[in-house]
């Protein structure tokens, strides 16, 4: 009996990240997809119209993952110092390692680039605006001072979100990029202090 349409959309999304990564975007054909994920390719095609749709479907997939895992960092428990470092990795993280644990890393991004982009506008937008709120209800609650700053929960917001993006310098690990963010939480916030500091 096949797999209820949800089911094997998802089967074929994982199986053409699988691909992707081991091919690239140019060598990969809707044939690999369609054998890795065990469908015929008359089937795959009831999903998906051409390669290029299943990339921005798994684009559009693993941004909400990402940002999933970001709101529910922000909304979790802690220091704002903590969650925002924390959201910010769980968005980060996951892109940097598809990109970072293929040979094709840099196709992948370009093929992203060139396709997707305004799924990451999209999804940046979305991130800035979880980020500014966390800000206002910690100013709110006295954690840290954005007047004394010369901030806005806007300005702060984006401040650290780019700043953690310019982290990402070409041939950027995970693991990298996880201390380098560490660093840059605990100065930017330090200068953020409030009165239950």
């Amino acid at each position: 009996m096949p797999a209820p349409a949800p089911e094997r959309r998802e089967a074929i999304l994982a199986a053409a990240q699988q691909q992707f990564a081991r091919y690239g975007f140019r060598r990969t054909s809707m044939e690999d997809i369609a054998r890795e994920a065990g469908v015929s390719r008359p089937a795959l095609y009831l999903h998906f119209r051409n390669k290029e749709e299943i990339f921005r479907s798994l684009s559009a997939a693993l941004q909400e993952t990402a940002l999933a895992a970001a709101e529910a960092e922000l909304k979790g428990g802690g220091s704002l110092e903590r969650r925002v470092h924390a959201a910010l990795e769980a968005k980060v993280v996951r892109m940097l390692e598809v990109v970072h644990d293929s040979p094709h890393g840099a196709e992948l991004l370009d093929a992203s680039s060139r396709l997707c982009g305004d799924l990451a506008a999209r999804s940046e937008a979305r991130l800035q605006r979880m980020l500014e709120e966390a800000f206002r209800e910690a100013t709110r609650s006295g954690e840290i001072d954005l007047r004394g700053a010369g901030l806005s929960a806007s300005a702060a917001a984006e401040l650290v979100r780019l700043a953690a993006y310019g982290l990402k310098v070409p041939g950027t690990d995970p693991g990298d990029f996880r201390r380098r963010l560490t660093r840059l939480a605990r100065v930017f916030f330090a200068g953020l202090a409030g009165e239950r500091s």
